[in-house]
């Protein structure tokens, strides 16, 4: 890989000792991605505690048991 490309490689902070408290649940990330802004059992409650202008720049995610890992499945 070349300098170029490393320089382009967003890095995403380790989040796993904001996530603890938030296992199984859904999250709203900062716009920076180093906090968490809302959160809840689902993902349309978790939007629902965000104004509608903010929605569109944080990152939604469902945090999974931390130290899971998980496989693909064929079915």
């Amino acid at each position: 890989m070349s300098k170029t490309q490393e320089e382009n490689i967003v890095k995403m902070p380790d989040l796993s000792s904001i996530l603890k408290p938030y296992e199984n649940k859904w999250v709203a990330l900062s716009p920076d991605r180093t906090k968490i802004i809302a959160s809840g059992e689902t993902l349309e409650e978790t939007a629902s505690k965000i104004d509608s202008v903010l929605q569109s720049r944080v990152a939604f995610s469902k945090v999974l048991p931390l130290g899971a890992n998980l496989a693909p499945s064929s079915l």
